[in-house]
């Protein structure tokens, strides 16, 4: 049946699927069934059967028997020496991206601390493309200059080069590991809770059958650890350090007979940032305060005529450079984000290293960082109360103050150099590995 489809439509499909971690899967949300002639009797399926019939995600008993063995062998031993990775590298526009910026991150360390030889396999890119790919990559991180890169169009699976340990770093890309004989160990590079990008269906099912095989998972916050050990698998979880050269309080207080500014990460097209939930919730703070407040957003480009905002709102779309985003951040006063999957996203981070008094929405898996009236405001997700929890810190400065300054103690506990040793320490079978109990809070020396 998969044969019914032309190239093009299934490199559509792959487009849809390579956005990078945390992004991949929203665009299943807003895709629509094509309008079709009635002698067209190709049936009208959605994406997310697309991908299944596509024949790029399957496994059978014999695949998956091998997968638990070759996992059983790894958790029995004693120690695990690691000397070369193989990372599944999902194609990327900007190497910044907080998902490939944080999985970049980690092999950069895995290069310089423990003289790793990292090998990036773009799985869901032609050889044309991974040039570029590679140019990115060093240049952001020259520990990584001696790694190599190969595409899916120019080496088979079962052709890439014997490594130490594998590491599939979305959903899409651990059924190509398991086919990946060569390898003495896989993991799974765990940065949201993925089955969430998608509505229920054939994607959904898809994505949650892979965290029932037992992938030792390296996970993107204690929250999403619980939810991934949950499924059986042993899971060593990281906290995101926050760039604090990069990311810090303004020089200078704001100056107080100033509007208040409130930040929002308004995005309309990403439904996990629920876009219209801040947009009602921000429409009542400008009722009720007027001038005294100044609402700023960022984060994608749009017009607030299209949805009734002008004069309410300035939206400054995608910022050029994260210097740009940090000194937004820096001139502002209160931060509002929103987050439904279960990884806080890293904006309520950044917020806080800024000093901004951070407002979010109450979700459980982020109760490990997001601490109601300690170091930050949450509110149920209704546009009045989300507005309540903003008109608090507007009118309440002293508050605004405390909570601003409990956020910055916060995120400045954590280091990336220190969370990542832990994760190494895991993956190498020392000190209590893979545990989704172990201590995570470690206090900046």
């Amino acid at each position: 049946m998969a044969g019914r489809f032309s190239k093009v439509r299934l490199q559509h499909i792959w487009r849809t699927a390579k956005k990078g971690p945390t992004e991949v899967g929203y665009a299943y949300f807003r895709a629509r069934r094509r309008r079709r002639n009635v002698a067209d009797d190709e049936p009208l399926l959605l994406e997310s059967d697309l991908l299944a019939i596509s024949g790029a995600f399957d496994a059978d008993e014999q695949l998956i028997e091998r997968n638990a063995a070759l996992i059983e062998r790894y958790r029995q031993q004693d120690s695990f020496e690691i000397r070369s990775v193989l990372w599944f590298l999902p194609y990327f526009h900007h190497v910044y991206f907080g998902g490939v910026h944080t999985l970049l991150r980690f092999a950069a360390h895995f290069a310089r601390e423990h003289g790793v030889e990292n090998r990036f396999h773009c799985y869901d890119v032609g050889a044309h493309a991974v040039a570029g790919m590679e140019r990115k990559v060093v240049e952001a991180f020259p520990a990584l200059a001696g790694s190599t890169f190969t595409s899916a169009s120019n080496v088979a699976p079962d052709k890439l080069p014997a490594a130490d340990a594998a590491i599939a770093t979305l959903w899409s890309s651990v059924y190509l590991m398991l086919r990946v004989p060569h390898v003495r160990s896989r993991f799974y590079f765990v940065q949201d809770f993925e089955p969430q990008f998608y509505p229920a269906g054939a994607a959904s099912a898809l994505v949650e059958e892979t965290y029932r095989l037992g992938l030792p998972g390296i996970v993107n916050t204690p929250g999403l650890a619980d939810v991934y050990g949950a499924y059986g698998n042993p899971a060593v979880p990281f906290v995101p350090a926050v760039d604090l050269e990069r990311y810090h309080p303004p020089a200078e207080p704001r100056d107080p007979d100033q509007p208040v500014r409130v930040f929002f990460y308004g995005r309309p097209t990403t439904p996990r940032n629920a876009f219209g939930l801040g947009m009602s919730a921000l429409v009542k703070v400008k009722e009720r305060f007027g001038e005294r407040v100044d609402l700023v957003c960022a984060g994608e480009n749009w017009g607030s005529g299209a949805f009734g905002l002008r004069g309410r709102v300035r939206n400054l779309g995608v910022l050029s450079s994260l210097e740009e985003v940090a000194q937004l951040y820096r001139s502002c006063d209160i931060g509002l984000v929103f987050m439904h999957t279960k990884h806080p996203s890293y904006q309520p981070l950044e917020f806080m290293a800024s000093r901004m008094a951070t407002v979010s929405n109450v979700n459980p898996a982020t109760a490990w960082l997001l601490r109601d009236r300690e170091n930050c405001l949450l509110a149920p997700p209704l546009p009045t109360m989300v507005a309540a929890r903003v008109s608090e810190l507007v009118e309440d400065s002293e508050l605004r103050e405390r909570i601003a300054a409990a956020g910055l103690a916060e995120v400045r506990q954590y280091r990336w150099d220190e969370q990542i040793e832990r994760v190494w320490r895991a993956m190498c079978l020392k000190e209590g590995a893979f545990t989704s109990d172990a201590p995570v809070n470690v206090a900046a020396g």
